[in-house]
C-alpha cells in the first residue's frame, strides 16, 4: 500500500461521534481524547499512537515499527501483533491501573 492511501480514509467508524448534531466535541478535539486515551492504555506494552492530518492513526512500536491505521479497532489488533500480547481495551484490570473506571476514558498520563 502506498501512503497516499492513509489520507483517503474509509467510512466512518461508530466511535467517532463528531459531527453529528448532539456531539460536543469537534472531530480534532475528539480525535485528540481518543488518542490520549489510547495511549494510557498502550503505555504498558511501549506502544504509541499518534493522529496523522486527522485523517490516520499511527502506531509505532520501541523498535521503530510504524503502522498506519484508519479506526480504532484497527489500533488494538495492530497493537497485539506488535506486542505479541493480547490487549483488551475495556479490561477493567487495565483501567483500574489508570485510575478510573471502565470505559471512561478519564485517565490520560
Amino acid at each position: 500500500m502506498c501512503g497516499l492511501c492513509g489520507t483517503l480514509g474509509g467510512p466512518a467508524h461508530w466511535s467517532q461521534a463528531a459531527g453529528r448534531l448532539d456531539a460536543a466535541l469537534t472531530r480534532r478535539a475528539e480525535r485528540q481524547h481518543q488518542v490520549r486515551v489510547c495511549n494510557a492504555l498502550l503505555h504498558p506494552q511501549r506502544l504509541r499512537l499518534d493522529d496523522w492530518q486527522g485523517s490516520a492513526l499511527v502506531l509505532s512500536s520501541p523498535t521503530g515499527k510504524r503502522e498506519v491505521l484508519n479506526s480504532l479497532p484497527e489500533v488494538w489488533v495492530t497493537a497485539q501483533a506488535m506486542s505479541g500480547q493480547a490487549i483488551d481495551p475495556l479490561d477493567p484490570a487495565l483501567w483500574a491501573l489508570l485510575g478510573a473506571p471502565a470505559g471512561q476514558g478519564g485517565a490520560a498520563p
